[in-house]
């Protein structure tokens, strides 16, 4: 198996020669948006132009007074008291509309995500890769992989469970700061055992789709990879974050005016749909292939 540092210099090296890599990234981010207009235009054309622009206006009104130093003004809560007038007889379309929009984006991610490691686990083993990779793979994996994302988030939801004494206590009388001290524990404790999932669980995209594999047995398969390699998986995961970090921290110095902030939120997402996440995924999937399907010699190893 490939150590760390090689992964991701040979990860590097197969990046830069592939810069169709980001090709799925690009693509995910046009389609989703393509189809937020297509349910915004059908939501539009049920409730009528005219409500829409209406509830439109009050929000960004909303919004605008939210921004401002100060109390409330009583046209605030007024235009908040219109907005929900206006929205309430459409509840119903409101949230299937949102139901709508989160499987729709949620299904489309999946089947960019999975035709990105599909197209970076052919670039590791062979040297090359091809749009052609991108929809094989996502055709074969989508559905595996986003019944898995529903499970695991479903396993973090679980999380919830450390939380309970404290919320029992608070309802209890006479206890109050035993039972802010157990909230508070419990937050603490679903926070770390939501780190450690994210980290045990990492794997499990690229088990899924590299294998083949169902959406429990990709779990099972990602959860043992991390099981028999837990340093290697806890060094990317930390590398991946310490990237985050520092971009965000460069983010900083830009928010100091709006335009700045404007150029810097354009330029960031150019970097992490163009750069980084090709080259995360890349990594990724380096390491899990370094387990044995990737032998000395592959034409995806930079030259030393």
């Amino acid at each position: 198996m490939e150590r760390i540092g090689e992964v991701l210099r040979n990860g590097a090296y197969t990046w830069k020669q592939n810069p169709i890599l980001c090709a799925p990234f690009v693509l995910d981010t046009f389609v989703r948006f393509l189809f937020f207009m297509i349910v915004l235009a059908g939501l539009v054309a049920v409730i009528g132009t005219d409500l829409f622009m209406a509830i439109g206006s009050g929000i960004s009104e909303i919004m605008q007074v939210s921004q401002t130093p100060g109390e409330p003004s009583i046209e605030a809560a007024e235009t908040m008291v219109e907005v929900y007038q206006l929205a309430v007889p459409f509840t119903g379309v409101f949230i299937v509309a949102l139901i709508i929009l989160m499987i729709g984006s949620a299904l489309i991610r999946t089947f960019f995500e999975v035709g990105a490691v599909g197209m970076a686990k052919n670039a590791a083993m062979t040297g090359t890769t091809r749009m052609n990779d991108l929809f094989w793979y996502g055709r074969r994996s989508t559905v595996s992989l986003f019944l898995a994302n529903i499970l695991i988030m479903l396993i973090f939801l679980a999380g919830i469970v450390f939380l309970v004494p404290g919320i029992l206590l608070l309802d209890a009388s006479g206890s109050g700061g035993v039972a802010v001290a157990a909230f508070a524990i419990g937050i603490i404790l679903w926070i770390g055992y939501a780190i450690a999932l994210s980290i045990g669980f990492a794997p499990v995209t690229y088990a899924l789709v590299i294998d083949n594999k169902g959406p429990i047995e990709g779990i099972e398969r990602g959860w043992k990879f991390f099981s028999s390699h837990k340093l290697d998986v806890f060094l990317m995961w930390l590398v991946v974050i310490a990237i985050s970090m520092l971009i965000f921290t460069v983010g900083q110095i830009f928010f100091m005016h709006p335009v700045t902030t404007v150029i810097w939120q354009f330029v960031v997402t150019l970097i992490n749909i163009c750069i980084l996440m090709p080259l995360i995924t890349v990594w990724w999937t380096r390491l899990y292939l370094s387990q044995g399907a990737l032998a000395a010699g592959t034409p995806a190893q930079a030259p030393v």
